[in-house]
């Protein structure tokens, strides 16, 4: 096997664990899926995956160099990250519980709406930065093809995208939208403090 293919097939491993890892995106969809629906998680998705390839190319251009030169753009965000995280905790403690067959058959936000919040979630994701600062950039540095660049691209897109459309499915099954109507406001809560938490590490922590 040639090493471009073992490099990618390393990448694609990486990809996975990283979308494995519970964070941000994670918490969003499950509770997208649960409370509103199929439609709105796996639009939330398209708007991760979106993100996902806005992070691609700013890592294509040089993020990992960017951000060791400007120290202070790493930290500015961390913080506009952080402040949207809380932001959004914030609104999910203070959203009212609702019957789940309710909240699907009553229009909620428009489904670009629910794409740009999954975009927003994204790109202020500390994983995110993490991930294609460091680990993706080195598959995208100046000494590799162009052919790898895009394989690169498709690889973290695809299982990213894929990732997205599996917990949409998973999390909107009747099962799921059952239990959640059973537990709603204490897992509305838990994910609010969970994003808060995640909001004041970004601030807080270095």
């Amino acid at each position: 096997m040639s090493a471009p293919i073992v490099s990618l097939a390393s990448l694609f491993v990486v990809s996975l664990a990283t979308c494995l890892v519970p964070g941000p995106n994670n918490f969003m969809l499950m509770r997208l899926g649960m409370r509103r629906g199929r439609s709105a998680a796996l639009a939330a998705g398209v708007g991760t995956t979106l993100s996902c390839i806005v992070w691609c190319v700013a890592a294509a251009l040089g993020l990992a160099a960017a951000l060791a030169a400007a120290p202070w753009l790493y930290k500015a965000l961390r913080i506009g990250g952080g402040l949207y995280l809380m932001w959004f905790a914030w609104s999910l403690c203070r959203s009212q519980p609702v019957s789940p067959d309710a909240a699907q058959a009553t229009p909620g936000r428009s489904w670009p709406a629910d794409v740009w919040q999954g975009f927003a979630i994204n790109m202020t994701n500390p994983k995110s930065v993490l991930f294609f600062a460091s680990i993706f950039s080195a598959y995208v540095g100046p000494g590799t093809p162009l052919w790898m660049h895009a394989a690169a691209v498709a690889v973290v897109c695809v299982v990213c995208f894929a990732w997205q459309v599996a917990m949409a499915y998973l999390f909107s099954a009747r099962r799921a939208v059952a239990a959640y109507g059973r537990a709603q406001r204490p897992l509305d809560v838990l994910a609010s403090l969970l994003m808060g938490g995640f909001g004041v590490s970004l601030i807080v922590l270095e």
